[in-house]
């Protein structure tokens, strides 16, 4: 008696804690109901990867622009401050042999212009040299310890080899290549949303399946609980359709299972939150392809980008063959400077330069030829790699067509499997009510009629994901949609 009062005031607080927390996940928890094309939508603009490789496009779109920038001048401005420890000197102990000769000759000179003679212009010469020689070298001191520096430098390429047109076409290939590699991605996305979608819908519909094969088994149980009341069956039937019943409820709950992970996946693939709970409109329903395999097999050869792909790679290797050939050309390049603080050096330069410059290597071991020639074994690379993408895309689409023909051949033949067992299914349950027939015979046709309807949904799924695999290998997969998706 001491702790039922607390004991039920804990209890109260807990169903009051549910009873508010439950409205809020209702709440929290929105509904949406998708066709498929707001399914394929929605995985276009919201689909993570999708949204990566976008990004990976406007990244090549901005080094394109990048490699349009060299064709222009590169200006720099470069500055800094050096400070000496003291003040700098010229060694005038190498130099003053020099300089004694240079004053000698000016005296030779001054005595020429006097019009003296040879003689006494070389006495003049001698002597001067001599009093010179006998002098000490002192050096010269720069009384300046603080250098400031500021050089604005441009710098203008004239010819490299070709090496600025094969970086700019090498950077358009690459800009091709990622948008190519995007459309493969949306294509693969587009199937990937499509199976899921359709995954669902099945689902949906086995569920439906597993639901009236429940109701059934019930309803049969109680029709065997009638008739062992009035005596027609004996007692242990009843246990038969109670095991049917309780192997019909673990099928549907199985399936229940089922169909919330393929809703999670549907999720994933087009980007939606955990609070999102996606309900789908369509059916799965027949509809009958008319293309031709020839055609869309011509046509992947043109539209599949992993052709576009591998187009653009041979682009950017025979850029790249191209910036390697260029290394053997002269490199010719304008500059100009402009230089500020000169009056604070002892020899001071004019405020502007300009220039023009040469440069061309001779000799690196043999690196460039052997880069020369490894580009032409990348040619061969990708040209090969080109003729087994059309043999397998080819194979693809074969393969994938006969597949689809496959499974749609066996949707329409399991038709008349399914409207026997119907009927199969019905007559067993009139004879049983008639007290004519057995509560197995029941149960076997039921489930007979169950395992029909179920393999003839599962087949009509399966040929709708052969036909988008097989749009997918023409590069097309939009088909598919504008197919499923036309009244």
């Amino acid at each position: 008696m001491i702790n039922k009062y607390p004991t039920v005031r804990f209890f109260m607080l807990i169903v009051f804690a549910v009873a508010v927390s439950i409205p809020g996940r209702l709440k929290a928890q929105e509904i949406v109901t998708v066709s498929l094309r707001a399914a394929i939508d929605s995985a276009m603009n919201n689909n993570s990867r999708i949204r990566q490789y976008r990004r990976a496009v406007t990244e090549k779109e901005y080094l394109q622009k990048a490699s349009a920038g060299n064709y222009f001048p590169s200006v720099d401005v470069m500055g800094g401050f050096t400070w000496f420890s003291k003040n700098s000197e010229v060694n005038m102990s190498q130099m003053k042999e020099s300089v004694d000769d240079m004053f000698g000759n000016y005296g030779a000179f001054i005595a020429k212009e006097l019009d003296l003679s040879e003689e006494a212009q070389e006495v003049i010469y001698n002597k001067i040299v001599s009093g010179l020689g006998k002098l000490p070298a002192y050096n010269v001191v720069v009384d300046q310890q603080n250098f400031p520096n500021l050089n604005v430098v441009a710098t203008q390429p004239i010819f490299l080899g070709g090496k600025i047109n094969a970086g700019k076409r090498f950077a358009d290939a690459e800009r091709g290549y990622a948008d190519a590699e995007l459309q493969k991605i949306t294509n693969e996305i587009t199937k990937e949303t499509f199976e899921r979608y359709f995954g669902v819908v099945l689902l949906q519909q086995v569920v439906n399946v597993r639901r009236e094969v429940v109701e059934g088994m019930k309803h049969h149980e109680r029709d065997a609980q009638r008739a062992i009341e009035i005596g027609v069956i004996p007692s242990h039937e009843v246990l038969r359709a109670q095991v049917a019943v309780a192997n019909a409820e673990r099928d549907f709950t199985d399936d229940m299972n089922k169909l919330d992970l393929a809703r999670l996946a549907l999720k994933a693939s087009m980007g939606l939150p955990d609070t999102v709970e996606v309900q789908v409109t369509d059916s799965l329903v027949f509809r009958l392809v008319t293309d031709e395999s020839a055609a869309l097999r011509k046509q992947a050869m043109e539209q599949q980008p992993l052709f576009k792909m591998i187009d653009q790679k041979k682009m950017m290797v025979q850029q790249k063959h191209a910036l390697e050939r260029s290394e053997f050309m002269p490199q010719i390049a304008a500059w100009g400077q402009y230089s500020a603080f000169r009056q604070n050096y002892p020899v001071i330069m004019p405020p502007f330069m300009v220039g023009i410059q040469a440069h061309i290597n001779i000799f690196h071991g043999a690196q460039k030829f052997n880069k020369l020639k490894a580009t032409r074994y990348l040619e061969q690379q990708v040209e090969l790699a080109d003729k087994y993408a059309h043999e397998q895309v080819g194979l693809w689409v074969d393969k994938s067509w006969r597949e689809m023909i496959n499974k749609r051949e066996r949707y329409l033949k399991m038709k008349p499997t399914v409207d026997l067992a119907l009927k199969n299914l019905k007559i067993n349950e009139k004879r049983f009510r008639e007290g004519l027939g057995k509560s197995i015979d029941v149960i076997d046709a039921r489930l007979l009629y169950e395992g029909a309807e179920l393999e003839r949904l599962k087949s009509l799924y399966d040929y709708y994901i052969a036909l988008s695999d097989f749009y997918l290998a023409t590069g097309n997969p939009q088909k598919m949609i504008d197919l499923l998706s036309s009244k």
